[in-house]
């Protein structure tokens, strides 16, 4: 009498794993060639794959260098903020300026595993914020208010641990400290020993962030 073929059970578990590994592995590996080609030099096959790769890369996985041409900072810029409210006698204070950058930067410092967030969120934000306004604190565009909100959105999330008051109103104030060039660059360079100032206009704390 043939004996049943008991083993088939025991293979497809074996299966399942096998697939999953291939699948993590086939995964991992699309994902160092998208991010290759993202900070690579610009090429045929990155050009003709920019959409994915965009789509890809961003938001989750953005990369702030470049492979063979890194970027460094130019600037220092430390951002500060300060809150506005209403007494009960109806009389309007004003809170002290408040370092918002050096708290990320207190959070990063000495910390082997820095978190994106403490390392450029705050930074990149001003940075969209500059690009989308210009010299102009208006918002003219849908994105350029986008960018705004996004802005006030993180002083007020970063600045409400440190606040005693409930506060209706929060501002910004950027300083940006060039950092001096290296030796032998070239004359044509701003003064590291002028920082530029820049308040923002007073905005008005939502509950809902817009």
């Amino acid at each position: 009498m043939r004996q049943p073929f008991g083993d088939v059970d025991e293979v497809k578990p074996h299966v399942g794993r096998w697939a999953v590994v291939v699948l993590c592995l086939a995964v991992t590996l699309v994902h160092l060639v998208l991010v290759f080609l993202y900070v690579a030099p610009p090429n045929p096959i990155s050009q003709r794959l920019h959409r994915p790769i965009q789509a890809w890369v961003s938001p989750y996985f953005e990369q702030n260098w470049l492979l063979f041409a890194p970027n460094p900072e130019s600037n220092n810029t430390q951002i500060f903020a300060r809150t506005g409210w209403t007494t009960a006698a109806g009389d309007h204070q004003t809170s002290d300026w408040f370092d918002i950058s050096a708290v990320d930067k207190a959070d990063t410092r000495h910390n082997p595993f820095p978190s994106h967030t403490t390392q450029n969120m705050l930074r990149r934000a001003w940075s969209a914020y500059r690009s989308a306004h210009g010299d102009d604190d208006v918002s003219h565009t849908p994105w350029a208010l986008l960018r705004a909100k996004y802005l006030r959105n993180l002083a007020v999330q970063r600045v409400t641990p440190h606040s005693p008051h409930t506060f209706q109103v929060v501002q910004v104030k950027v300083v940006t400290q060039p950092i001096a060039p290296p030796a032998g660059t070239g004359d044509n360079q701003p003064d590291p020993d002028e920082p530029s100032t820049r308040v923002l206009p007073w905005w008005t704390v939502t509950p809902d962030g817009n």
